[in-house]
């Protein structure tokens, strides 16, 4: 098993992770009516719907014998998707205790960017912001738009990360207290789009990890 391989099963289990929590939301609703069902049954669908397309896109690679596909760059809402990988991580957040929110300066932001690629990172981000956050505490999401570029700033109020500590999270196998592979995936993705993952934090009072990309508003003829 290679290093992408191992990323990938590494990044499956958020996806997997979200349909677990939406099952039992679901069980949840059938004895409370007051809970949606077709939400978390649409919340379900789409945590499946992604683990189909990453691994389609395995295999695609191994049947061309290439490790890296190019981004399929296409106009996307970014702040639509943001939204959207929100509401999927509603039910996990509410099972894990912790308050998860959406904003943002835009409410649209059309981007040529791999949606895919784009909803990998962040979910990467929320599952270690909703891991390092204690029960009561707050996961922030949040889309700025700055002109050529915009940034997705994943913010939590967990327990922070050590100072020694913080020049290696996104070192590949640097994998105690849950980091590694999957921060080590996130930045490379971040790459592959044109754009750069960074992190800071403060011992005891959270951290925040920032994707910053091109708004690259046309796509390429």
């Amino acid at each position: 098993m290679d290093m992408t391989e191992i990323e990938l099963l590494h990044d499956l289990r958020m996806p997997l992770q979200l349909i677990q929590s939406s099952a039992q939301m679901i069980g949840a609703a059938l004895e409370d009516s007051s809970l949606d069902v077709r939400m978390y049954l649409d919340m379900l669908n789409a945590s499946a719907g992604q683990m189909r397309r990453m691994l389609d896109g395995v295999m695609a690679d191994c049947k061309r014998d290439a490790r890296v596909e190019p981004p399929r760059l296409r106009r996307v809402d970014a702040a639509a998707c943001l939204r959207t990988l929100c509401l999927r991580c509603r039910a996990h957040a509410d099972l894990c205790g912790v308050a998860l929110r959406c904003t943002g300066n835009v409410a649209a932001l059309t981007v040529a960017t791999d949606e895919d690629l784009l909803s990998r990172i962040v979910l990467n981000l929320i599952a270690n912001a909703l891991q390092a956050t204690p029960r009561g505490g707050h996961v922030e999401v949040r889309l700025t738009a700055l002109g050529d570029c915009f940034e997705v700033s994943v913010e939590d109020d967990g327990a922070g990360i050590d100072p020694e500590r913080l020049p290696y999270v996104f070192l590949r196998g640097e994998t105690g207290d849950g980091f590694g592979f999957g921060l080590s995936a996130a930045r490379d993705c971040a790459r592959r789009l044109g754009g750069e993952l960074s992190a800071a934090s403060e011992p005891g009072r959270g951290s925040v990890f920032t994707l910053r990309l091109p708004v690259r508003e046309q796509l390429a003829s």
